[in-house]
């Protein structure tokens, strides 16, 4: 674990350059602390949380967490060149720099991350959330907007109360957009969010059974993710996915202007004529208004293009012209192990879908891949869908049964849960030769090498790897290109 990083967001630190020069003055503005060492001539580059990550002139940002505390840190941030310090408690050994005191240093850090954006008036914030494809759609966004204007975004997956300040945080005078990812577990994450970020266009991608363990069931995720809407300015506009009844009900309740997008002839927004170009992703007709065009997008499955249609719709909402959000859609690429197809050494076709997993978005997974070329056999490597709750066994389950329904010619299960999940492919139909549970990924890895040497798995077919990130199945995907 990283000095100052949590459990959902391992690494800190703000990466994209210096920040625009912060001086104390404004540092004790934006956090309401109390100066109790230095003096207030101090200025400092950039704010950072991580002290392996410190550079000369950073304000050092202490943050606890359940395995860390980054007051333990405190000298090694001051030896690296920290120019002040953000702290809880007033270390014993006064050091040699500006100290600002403050109650809590993860709410001082998102009270700098709001003060730097309502520094940049022109800046326009759009942030997305939801409980399947934001990650994907932030990317489409970023793309679409990246075409004609300086765009700051979301790096990687930082969407939570760390992760999200830390993203915006970088943000320059020259910045035209910032596109802002916001993920959450608990009831209020969102609401703190959206406070730190303040955005002027909101899209809540969907609204699916992932996070149950901290929020009871679907019904305390929608509350969860309308904190957004909630949340978002009066001037503000929501995008709204009219093709997800969860969404429609938050979206009913807010007063803000909408722009809706979805397969259904009510949407501002539309998709027609989807068809897969297999492992070169789907092709769909866009009409918004008056204008209609056919695009490619290198995403694979149905659910990319939904995807798409929230990105289009909320850059269609920012103003972009039509052409330039198909120009922008096009030019998207994947982000790393969301259903990336790779192929190893032996010609056989890899669908690295690892990063995550919920009970929708595996369902998703299967019937993209059952929808791949006839031809050839289609294994399927699953990991724990973590976060359930009291639904994880039977959510385990449903995905063993549609496992099974679906026809694939294997299924390789790992985690506490995959017992449950591999029964209820044999009761699908299933033979304990094609659903097999293993203990470790090691296991795993082993018996799809064996099954390569012994020509179970040939050149050409596919074999998908998705689990929660908890599960890290990474390992597999990396072991398999590797070996």
């Amino acid at each position: 674990m990283k000095k100052g990083a949590t459990k959902n967001n391992p690494g800190s630190g703000v990466s994209g350059g210096q920040s625009p020069s912060w001086t104390l003055p404004q540092v004790l503005l934006a956090t309401g602390g109390k100066l109790v060492a230095g003096t207030t001539e101090a200025g400092f580059l950039r704010v950072c949380t991580d002290s392996r990550g410190i550079e000369p002139g950073d304000l050092f940002v202490a943050l606890r967490g359940e395995n860390f505390d980054g007051h333990a840190y405190l000298g090694q941030a001051v030896e690296k060149g920290a120019a002040g310090l953000v702290v809880e408690t007033i270390p014993e050994k006064r050091p040699p720099v500006p100290v600002v005191l403050v109650a809590d240093t993860l709410r001082a850090l998102g009270d700098l991350a709001a003060f730097r954006r309502s520094l940049i008036p022109k800046l326009r914030v759009l942030a997305m959330t939801g409980s399947c494809g934001k990650t994907t759609v932030k990317e489409m966004v970023a793309a679409i907007l990246a075409g004609k204007h300086k765009v700051l975004k979301t790096q990687g997956n930082f969407n939570n109360l760390i992760g999200l300040p830390l993203s915006l945080l970088p943000v320059e005078f020259h910045h035209d957009f910032a596109v802002l990812e916001m993920g959450m577990n608990q009831p209020g994450e969102i609401a703190r969010l959206t406070e730190i970020a303040d955005p002027d266009i909101a899209c809540i991608t969907n609204v699916q059974d992932a996070h149950l363990a901290g929020l009871s069931d679907i019904s305390g995720v929608a509350r969860a993710k309308g904190e957004l809407f909630a949340g978002l300015k009066a001037s503000g506009r929501l995008v709204v996915n009219i093709d997800d009844q969860k969404v429609l009900e938050i979206a009913k309740q807010c007063r803000q202007g909408k722009i809706t997008f979805g397969r259904g002839p009510k949407a501002d927004i539309r998709g027609l004529r989807l068809r897969s170009l297999g492992e070169r992703g789907m092709a769909f007709t866009l009409r918004i208004g008056g204008n209609e065009a056919r695009v490619k997008i290198k995403g694979l499955g149905a659910h990319n293009v939904q995807n798409a249609l929230a990105a289009a719709g909320m850059a269609h909402a920012a103003g972009v012209r039509f052409t330039d959000i198909v120009a922008g859609l096009e030019r998207f690429a994947p982000f790393a192990n969301r259903l990336q197809v790779q192929r190893l050494s032996g010609g056989i076709r890899l669908v690295n879908d690892a990063y995550n997993a919920n009970p929708s978005s595996v369902l998703a997974a299967l019937a993209t891949l059952h929808q791949m070329d006839q031809s050839h056999k289609k294994v399927v490597i699953l990991g724990d869908m973590l976060e359930l709750g009291q639904q994880s066994v039977a959510a385990h389950q449903g995905i063993g049964r549609e496992v099974a329904r679906l026809g694939f010619d294997g299924l390789l299960a790992v985690g506490e849960f995959a017992e449950s999940l591999v029964a209820a492919a044999w009761q699908g139909g299933m033979s304990r030769q094609q659903a097999m549970f293993f203990t470790n990924k090691e296991q795993v890895s082993t018996w799809l090498r064996e099954g390569i040497a012994v020509g179970f798995l040939q050149p050409g077919d596919w074999v998908l790897v998705k689990g929660s990130r908890g599960m890290r199945m990474e390992t597999i995907t990396h072991d398999l290109l590797e070996k």
